[in-house]
């Protein structure tokens, strides 16, 4: 068992950055939005959802739930400069699944971040029972697939024009997937 409301890491990246990795808490929300507000609209245009947009982050700090949606942000001193989220459902077919999506600020890129990261994130799905962690990524995304890679996933498959970007045009999603060593039914434990 993972008590996330006290999960807290410290690490220094490759350049000496000392970061410290934590879930997400309400009162974030405004340092949130600070991070997301700077995302070039070359970036944001690949992004599921309206990041700069106030509102959608408010509604993020409101309705946190672990037991669906984990942030897990890296903060230098107060401010993000990345944030890794983990869904999840409780139930249903897919309860043995986590979807991972990330976003990591351009001055910290290349730094090892990503990589850290993914690996965290990894972690606490390891210690929340999942079995399988699958992540879409816009093909064209070189860097990221490289951090998803070194980190033990794999691309399944990449589906031409799966989504569409801001100005509707069509982007190919590449499909990473990890499996995460399967334990005996009796250990699941859902949160």
């Amino acid at each position: 068992m993972i008590d996330l409301n006290a999960y807290k890491r410290e690490y220094r990246l490759r350049d000496g950055t000392k970061v410290l990795l934590r879930p997400m808490v309400k009162e974030d929300e405004e340092a949130l939005f600070e991070f997301f507000k700077g995302v070039p609209d070359e970036e944001a245009r690949y992004l599921r959802d309206d990041v700069r947009n106030r509102s959608v982050i408010k509604k993020w700090a409101e309705e946190l739930d672990y037991s669906r949606t984990l942030p897990l942000l890296a903060f230098k001193n107060s401010d993000i400069i990345a944030d890794a989220t983990l869904f999840r459902r409780r139930f249903g077919w897919k309860w043995h699944l986590g979807n991972v999506r990330i976003f990591v600020h351009k001055n910290y890129r290349k730094v090892g971040l990503g990589s850290l990261m993914i690996r965290e994130t990894v972690d606490i799905a390891m210690k929340l029972k999942l079995e399988k962690l699958l992540a879409e990524i816009p093909a064209n995304n070189i860097p990221a697939i490289n951090a998803f890679r070194s980190c033990g996933f794999g691309r399944v498959a990449v589906i031409p024009g799966l989504a569409r970007d801001r100005e509707n045009h069509p982007i190919d999603i590449a499909i990473m997937t990890r499996d995460i060593e399967p334990l005996h039914e009796d250990e699941y434990y859902h949160l």
